[in-house]
């Protein structure tokens, strides 16, 4: 076996009943665990400053670290162990958050910081506050990287559970490079050096045997570094991003919160035979990404009026429950009833309603273009009046904020909706669907034409179809389980993107071109919840492109508009994104879009998709209704 095979494999040596290999003067220290590995001092600290920052990847007690200081661009730094300060800067920080400050001879002090662990349950666990240390040493043989993590306490009553018993912990880096060590044979040709990584504890006092958690607890702590390691030597990249559009301490802070106020509570009076802990959660977890999101669009203490909200497909309620007792107005609707909803208030029983949501642009329209109350809806057309369903239009009132979370059938409609309402929305895709609301997976193919892009004989169809009842259609009404048009121009993927696998990102990646067709300016982010469905997409500024020329675009010999010059607050009157989004197109103009889309996405007319989307919506509603 080659080096190389060896430190790539996590093998951890127990080197705590033997002498010391790392020790400050003065003070009693233990060699705990170590293991070989293959990348070297760059990558071990990179690693080490992600989990400064992010200590949360090492426990799942913890939610983040605050940092109260940085030495990076403090240049009065003394490296005097006899200064009364440790910088020019840190002598105005309150004395519990100045860095301690240690001696660690042979070694160069190369950043210093001043970070507080924020535990995930506060009722439970205290804020911990630490310095950590990070330094370098060089010779003719190896490189040695040293962390040092120091905690602001005098006893060992004082630390947390989630932190080791301990009065310091080092992680120590030792690295061979290959072109030092030309005199030793390798039969790894592709090493370019050898390391040892290890863990290093100074104890409270003498220990006559190592704990077995505090075993456990290094152990992890270990494998963890070496797990980041070798996966950035082999080139991993993250997959997904968080805090894009809300910073991790504003959502975290909220979410705490909330779960404080409301979780105990609401998993008492669970009613559903589903899991409360996974709901509850997930939806507080919702609510503190809407409550920041709307803080950074209206203000906080209504520095502007929020326009209100609507939950379409709200399930259990409790979304809209937490909302609405955090104080924003707004309400949801769902095709059947839940039995949590008895369990709320009655402010929050009266804004749960069950309803099937019949887009407007599907209804009858008389001689006019406008829906005469003669004429009716789908639903009184294809069901005839005698249904006892509720249906909704799809209208809202202008600028109201869509929430669209796990809602199926209506995940693609999500950013048409707030596009035909002025509004802004969130979609949180779960299941695919398409516009018809029939489940289908978005299609990958090597090649598609222009999302603008409609074949003359699909357009001709679909026109002739505008003057033929349904039953003369040359397009079956079945058709629109397993058509997606990818031969008028779908949006599912563009070519050149990155090939996607999974039916679940091949979903959102839909989702945020539809976005965009109809002006939003897409922005993805994935939550923090307990889910596995954890992506979002949000709809709340404009393109600037959309603003100043509206796109018509309908067929084949269109160019492409201009989907460039996306501004984060453009879009906006006032140029003020805390305003309703400012729509290019009248109230016509946007109908007659989002209609080309739908019937191009479908290769049939609206007036076909809609008496299946009708058809569809009951069966749905009939259905026994479950946690969600």
């Amino acid at each position: 076996m080659g080096a190389g095979d060896e430190g790539e494999r996590f093998l951890a040596t127990d080197l705590s009943s033997t002498p010391p290999i790392f020790m400050l003067p003065d003070e009693l220290w233990i060699s705990a665990l170590s293991t070989q590995c293959t990348f070297p001092p760059e990558i071990f600290l990179r690693i080490m400053l992600n989990l400064i920052k992010n200590p949360n990847f090492t426990s799942s007690h913890l939610f983040r670290a605050d940092i109260f200081y940085d030495s990076l661009n403090d240049v009065s730094v003394s490296e005097d162990p006899t200064s009364e300060h440790f910088s020019d800067i840190t002598k105005h920080l309150k004395p519990d958050y100045r860095p301690r400050r240690i001696c660690v001879p042979g070694y160069t002090r190369q950043r210093t910081f001043v970070r507080e662990l924020i535990p995930r349950n506060p009722q439970l666990d205290k804020p911990l506050l630490q310095t950590c240390h990070i330094y370098s040493k060089q010779d003719h043989e190896q490189d040695d990287s040293l962390v040092v993590y120091v905690p602001h306490v005098a006893t060992e009553e004082e630390i947390p559970w989630y932190h080791p018993p301990v009065r310091s912990v080092a992680f120590l880096h030792v690295w061979r490079p290959a072109e030092r060590l030309r005199h030793l044979e390798s039969t790894d040709s592709h090493a370019f050096g050898t390391a040892v990584m290890s863990l290093h504890i100074a104890p409270f006092s003498c220990m006559n045997s190592f704990p077995d958690r505090l075993h456990r607890t290094l152990l992890n702590l270990l494998r963890i570094l070496h797990k980041h390691g070798q996966g950035q030597l082999r080139g991993y990249v993250k997959r997904s991003n968080h805090d894009q559009i809300v910073s991790q301490k504003a959502f975290q802070d909220t979410y705490t919160r909330l779960k404080i106020k409301y979780a105990k509570q609401l998993t008492g009076n669970w009613v559903e035979q589903t899991d409360p802990s996974k709901h509850v959660f997930e939806d507080l977890g919702i609510a503190a990404f809407l409550i920041e999101v709307w803080t950074g669009m209206y203000g906080r203490d209504s520095e502007k009026e929020f326009p209100g909200f609507v939950d379409v497909g709200c399930g259990n309620g409790i979304l809209v429950y937490v909302l609405l007792q955090e104080g924003y107005k707004g309400y949801g609707f769902d095709a059947r009833t839940r039995k949590t909803w008895s369990t709320f208030p009655e402010h929050v029983r009266k804004n749960l309603q069950e309803m099937v949501l019949v887009p407007e642009i599907f209804e009858v329209p008389g001689a006019n273009g406008s829906v005469s109350p003669d004429r009716g809806s789908f639903s009184d057309v294809f069901l005839g009046s005698g249904t006892s369903r509720t249906f909704h239009n799809g209208v809202f009132e202008p600028g109201t904020f869509i929430i669209s979370n796990h809602a199926d059938e209506l995940t693609t409609w999500t950013p048409l909706l707030a596009y035909l309402n002025e509004g802004s929305f969130i979609a949180i895709p779960c299941c695919s669907h398409n516009l018809a609301g029939a489940r289908f997976r978005v299609p990958t193919p090597p090649s598609l034409a222009s999302p603008k892009t409609v074949t003359k004989a699909s357009a001709q169809a679909i026109a002739q179809d505008h003057t033929a009842s349904s039953s003369d259609s040359p397009f079956p009404a079945d058709s629109i389980r397993n058509t997606q048009a990818v031969e008028t121009g779908s949006l599912a993927i563009s070519p050149g993107a990155r090939k996607i696998q999974s039916a679940y990102a091949l979903l959102c990646a839909y989702l945020e071109r539809l976005t965009m067709e109809v002006g939003f300016v897409a922005e993805r982010e994935m939550l923090r919840i307990p889910s596995t469905r954890n992506a979002c997409i949000v709809g709340r500024n404009m393109q600037r492109s959309a603003i100043t020329a509206a796109s018509t675009p309908n067929v084949a010999d269109e160019g492409d508009s201009d989907e460039n010059g996306m501004d984060g607050t453009a879009g906006y009157e006032n140029g003020d994104s805390g305003m309703k989004p400012m729509m290019p197109e009248g109230r016509d103009a946007r109908r007659e879009k989002v209609t080309r889309i739908l019937e191009r996405e479908l290769g049939m007319s609206a007036r076909l998709v809609g008496k299946e989307w009708v058809e569809r919506a009951e069966k749905i509603a009939g259905k026994k209704g479950d946690g969600h």
